[in-house]
Formats: C-alpha cells, structure tokens, sequence
C-alpha cells in the first residue's frame, strides 16, 4: 500500500508542476507561488492538527528556512515551465533535486558509494541529453538559462529537503507548516508592498481571473502530495519513498505531451529515461 502511495504522491507532485506551469502563462510565476501555497498553508495546518504531533522551535525554524529554499526553488520551476519545454525543465530539475541532498551529505562527512558516483555521472549525461534540442512547431528552444534556471530549481527543492530532514521525526508536518507560511504570506506581503500605491484590490485582482482555479488545484495537489509523501515514509524506509517520487517527471512530461503537444526527439527521450534513472539511483543510497 505504500509503494502505491509514494507512486500517487509522484502523479500529484509532477501533475501540480504542470498545471504551476500553465497557470504561470497566464499569471507571474509569484502569483502563482504565492495563491498555491497558502493553499497548501490550510491544508497543511488542518492536516498537522488532526495529527495531533508537536514541534519545538527549531524544528518550525528549520522549516522556515527550507521553505524559503524551495519557495525560491518553485518560482523558478513555474517561471521555467511557464515557457518551457516541460520535457527538458521537469528531468532536469528532478536530478538537481536529488543530487543536492546527496552532496550534501558528502560535506558533512557520508561517504559516497559507488552507485552514487555512477547516478551522478548518469545525470550529467542526462542532462546533456535532454539539453539536445530539435524545436519544432513554435517549442522554445533549450538553452543554458532554461537547464540554468532549472538547475536552480532543483537545488531549491534540494535544499528544501536537507533542511526538512534536519528536523526531529516526531515533529512531521509541523515542519511543512512553517514553511508554507514563510513563503505564502511572505510572498503575500511582498504583493502588497509592490502595489502600495494602487491597495490590496490591485494586488490580488488576480485572484478574480479564471486562472486561480488551477492556483488552487496546485494548491490542493501539493498538500495532498506532502500528505501522502509522509504517510509513506511512516511506513516503509525514507529512501525506498525518495526513488518513487522522484518519478514525478513522468507525469509532467506526459500531461505536457498530450495538453500541450510537446515532442522529444530521441536523445531527449534517452535522456528523460537517463534522469529519472539517476535520481532513482542517488535517492536509493
């Protein structure tokens, strides 16, 4: 049952990439951020009191810290994705994602393996794969500030994820909590600080545009994903939850093919298969 979980917390994680995506077409990527996570704030907050778990300050600190990481790392996921190609964005920043926590954990002293040193190799190469672009039919084209900016992307959620380790077990989803309110009323005062002049109506005179149904189902899909990410790992070990969700490119990659048209050429697909391969790897050691 947890396998299948940890399988349905992928599906949600990379179906909310995607819509994030389109719906930073249409809005900025920090409006986009912002509506969502102060969704997943309450939904988040609702889930952690009927856990009844308890968190010492730190632990919310800690939170706090890696949620401003991968605030960071979701605007430029959305900013990216909002041009695309999806195809390339969503691997790309997958292996970013899993190989910051594995360095890290070289810097504070783990030893690498050699499975690792191999999924590290293997996601260079991916990434050099999934850069080779063929654009066709209006696609953006794959340059160094889309594999950039998605490689920033992936080490925000890196990050996100060093720091929520870090935190005490018993103190889960406190952590997430914390973080979600650090970047969805963060970014909300920042709206209201950048439109002083016009008031809070122009701030959030989004929130009245057609658009806000997929913030919101970003929202929604991002707690249900940390939900089910945590009940997963309650169950079975940490890293066997890890490789499974790392394939949550799968499902971007595919809802950008059938909504949006997107084609690989063949290097990009042995690239995509290279990438979720070497964060399955580097997130099973």
């Amino acid at each position: 049952m947890a396998v299948v979980v940890s399988l349905l917390a992928a599906a949600m994680f990379g179906a909310g990439d995607f819509i994030g995506g389109v719906a930073a077409k249409r809005l900025r990527a920090i409006q986009v951020v912002a509506g969502s996570h102060i969704v997943g704030l309450f939904g988040s907050l609702l889930f952690a009191l009927a856990t009844g778990a308890s968190a010492t300050m730190t632990d919310l600190f800690l939170g706090v810290v890696g949620g401003l990481l991968g605030g960071v790392g979701v605007w430029f996921l959305y900013r990216r994705l909002a041009v695309g190609p999806m195809h390339v964005v969503a691997p790309v920043t997958a292996v970013s994602a899993a190989v910051v926590p594995t360095l890290w954990g070289f810097v504070i002293g783990e030893r690498l393996s050699a499975a690792v040193g191999a999924g590290l190799v293997l996601a260079l190469v991916a990434i050099a794969l999934v850069s080779r672009s063929t654009p066709t039919g209006g696609e953006a084209p794959v340059t160094a500030v889309v594999v950039g900016e998605s490689l920033l992307a992936g080490a925000g959620f890196g990050g996100f994820f060093v720091f929520l380790d870090a935190t005490s077990a018993a103190s889960a989803p406190w952590p997430v909590v914390s973080a979600r309110f650090a970047t969805g009323v963060g970014l909300a005062l920042y709206l209201l600080a950048t439109h002083r002049r016009h008031g809070a109506s122009a701030a959030f005179s989004w929130l009245r545009s057609p658009v806000v149904v997929m913030v919101v189902a970003v929202g929604v899909l991002d707690t249900a994903a940390n939900v089910a990410f945590l009940w997963a790992t309650s169950r079975v070990p940490l890293a066997v939850v890890s490789v499974l969700t790392s394939l949550y490119p799968i499902a971007t990659v595919l809802l950008a093919r059938a909504f949006l048209e997107e084609r690989m050429n063949r290097w990009q697909q042995v690239g995509l298969a290279g990438a979720i391969t070497a964060s399955a790897i580097i997130g099973a050691a």
